[in-house]
């Protein structure tokens, strides 16, 4: 008995051995986290960054540590640590931050310092308070925890870090690059080898850092042994800051960071689950989980569509008139498609739904009148693009169908009440959608605007002899130009629209005012003013008048001396302005706006003026086409001269002299 007793407490000895050891591994990994502390006099004495002048602050080191915690049951835990330079007042609100947490993940030894110098050179520092860190509860699956450092200046540097328990085998995406430049910023993990992730590094910007090995022993689990993990580090240093422009798809496609998708997951008993799936059978879980098996409905909504749409011989016609019923029925809540659960009988009853809601609900009308029609799975503008490589659902975020018609194919969304059938709403327009196919199989899609998008502004004004300008004034738009300016004036009064053109257009009063085709969507839109032009001009002496008073580009919308990535329009377009001004007596016209012609390269688009003088008439024509969705980084530079051209021509004048 003595023997069998000193034979386990040696064994005992021998596993809290091993089991120490390997937890001291795990301590190595832990021990690779940033500890707060960091801020140096040289930092603090910071009055710039030179490689970005302009900045209102810097990061000088941030860095993320992913491992798995044996002190907390063998979940994640990520250690986060930040410090900031801050230059000047507009960038103070990075003194507050704020952090979301799904469900069952948990915070942990949130610290914050601020450093500041006395005008003697001293460091003063200024440390966050437990009372200072407020936890809230925002919705069934989310709680947030904010907390602002203390003694915010300009010149301060703020430190701070945090550590986030997680059960989820996800990983979050690391950022390497924001809004603001970063001197350094690094990331490292250790993953247990029996999970195994897809690791991208997305964006413009080459890792300088980027290191993988295999570490045995990592950790030991009571009743289980050892493991190994594989060990990552990676870094971007000297960061430039990301500046957004208009015209571009979400900023995730292009700021530089880290993906980690999981591929593979084994437990502890050795049974392996396979996350990355293939399109068969990722076709499969969207259909049973994402769809909420609410694509087989049709039988509920052939009792709901009218006899008279079911009973329309003509194909074309009948998916037309199912369109209309249910764009028609529903009111969109404005959110995407949630991914949560979908009831389409239930958003039927209310009216109102997301858009999975709304478009499954058309999916089922449209086979309920014997129309094949397919959904479609897409990522909008604002949520970036879903990778190909392989499938990653929640990629996604909205869905539409597709029906071919007499051998087109048509995009339906039934969210927007002001785009015809075949026109998708213009957050829709990024690429190329899946189309699932639950039969043969799906495929990908490149999706584009069925129409072309224009406006044109014709004025016939007359020079009166009190200075001001009046006359008429037609404005029409087809396409996505259309679509804006029906929701605009159908979502006010009359006289709310007229009042709020005359504060954007000060010297502008609008005498009468009709519309057209505000319900027909397959015409133009088309506005119609009789206007009255307030101008400060005096007829006893010469003139010079600006012919350009509305709707002008102003200002370029393009900035940035370069820009890394595509200037992505969404769709074409095409912008005419007509201008005929008829002038007293009296008059010699001595200048007018200097034709102009200029084509960016590649067919890219084109710019024309032409002015003439009639008589007492003048006549100026400026045409602007845009001719391309997606203009590279080589374009840049030409399409930034093709709108300062046109912004010099908006400026011109014409000059009289009185006889």
């Amino acid at each position: 008995m003595k023997k069998i007793a000193l034979l386990l407490f040696v064994v005992s000895l021998t596993i809290n051995a091993k089991k120490n050891e390997v937890n001291s591994l795990t301590n190595l990994q832990e021990k690779r986290s940033t500890r707060m502390g960091q801020t140096t006099l040289k930092e603090l004495q910071m009055i710039r960054y030179d490689k970005d002048t302009l900045a209102g602050a810097v990061v000088l080191y941030e860095h993320a540590n992913h491992y798995t915690s044996a002190k907390d049951k063998y979940q994640s835990k990520t250690d986060y640590y930040y410090r900031i330079k801050i230059f000047d007042a507009s960038k103070f609100d990075l003194a507050t931050v704020a952090l979301y947490l799904y469900k069952k993940k948990k915070i942990r030894s949130v610290k914050a310092i601020t450093y500041n110098l006395t005008e003697k050179g001293l460091i003063i520092k200024s440390s966050l308070k437990k009372s200072e860190v407020f936890e809230t509860k925002e919705s069934k699956n989310y709680t947030s925890i904010k907390f602002t450092l203390p003694n915010i200046k300009e010149g301060s540097v703020i430190e701070y870090s945090y550590s986030i328990i997680s059960p989820y085998l996800s990983i979050s995406d690391w950022e390497f690059q924001s809004d603001i430049p970063k001197i350094k910023s690094e990331f490292d993990a250790a993953i247990l080898g029996n999970y195994e992730y897809y690791i991208r590094s997305v964006g413009i910007k080459k890792l300088d850092k980027e290191e993988n090995s295999v570490k045995k022993n990592c950790i030991y689990v009571d009743g289980i042994g050892e493991g190994a993990c594989a060990i990552y580090s990676y870094g971007l240093y000297n960061v430039p800051a990301f500046i957004e422009e208009q015209y571009m798809l979400s900023k995730k496609k292009y700021i530089a960071r880290l993906v980690f998708d999981l591929k593979t997951s084994t437990t502890f008993r050795g049974e392996k689950t396979n996350h990355s799936k293939t399109w068969k059978n990722a076709d499969k879980g969207l259909k049973k989980y994402f769809f909420n098996k609410q694509t087989s409905k049709k039988g509920y909504f052939k009792k709901r569509i009218p006899k008279d749409i079911l009973n329309t011989q003509n194909k074309l016609k009948r998916t037309q008139k199912v369109f209309q019923f249910i764009r028609n029925h529903f009111t969109w809540n404005k959110k995407n498609w949630t991914n949560e659960e979908v009831k389409v009988k239930n958003a039927f009853t209310e009216k109102s739904g997301d858009v999975g809601s709304i478009n499954l609900s058309l999916y089922n009308s449209l086979l309920a009148a014997k129309i094949d029609a397919k959904l479609v799975v897409l990522s909008t503008r604002n949520n970036g693009l879903p990778t190909k490589l392989y499938p990653i659902i929640f990629d996604f975020n909205y869905v539409i169908v597709k029906v071919v018609l007499e051998g087109n194919d048509y995009f339906l969304d039934a969210t927007d009440r002001y785009l015809d059938f075949g026109e998708i709403p213009y957050r829709c327009l990024n690429g190329d959608g899946r189309v699932l196919d639950f039969k043969k199989g799906s495929y990908w899609q490149k999706i584009l605007p069925r129409l072309n998008s224009a406006k044109s502004i014709s004025s016939n004004l007359v020079l009166e002899a009190d200075g001001n300008l009046t006359g008429d004034m037609i404005i029409s738009r087809v396409g996505y130009f259309a679509a804006q300016q029906r929701e605009k004036v159908s979502i006010t009064s009359e006289e709310t629209y007229l009042e709020d053109l005359e504060t954007e257009y000060s010297n502008l009063e609008i005498e009468g005012y009709t519309h057209e085709n505000l319900k027909e969507l397959s015409k133009p839109f088309v506005e119609k003013l009789k206007i009255n032009l307030e101008t400060e001009l005096d007829l006893n002496a010469n003139l010079r008048i600006n012919p350009f008073f509305f709707d002008k580009i102003g200002v370029n919308p393009f900035k940035l001396k370069e820009r890394n990535y595509l200037v992505d329009f969404g769709h074409p377009r095409k912008l005419n302005y007509a201008i005929k001004l008829t002038l007293p007596d009296g008059y010699t016209v001595e200048n007018i706006p200097k034709e102009m012609q200029l084509r960016l390269p590649n067919k890219g688009g084109r710019v024309l003026l032409n002015s003439k003088v009639d008589g007492n008439t003048i006549a100026i024509y400026l045409r602007i086409n845009i001719r391309k969705k997606i203009y590279t980084e080589q374009d840049y530079f030409y399409l930034k001269e093709f709108y300062n051209r046109i912004i010099q021509a908006e400026k011109s004048y014409i000059s009289l002299i009185k006889k």
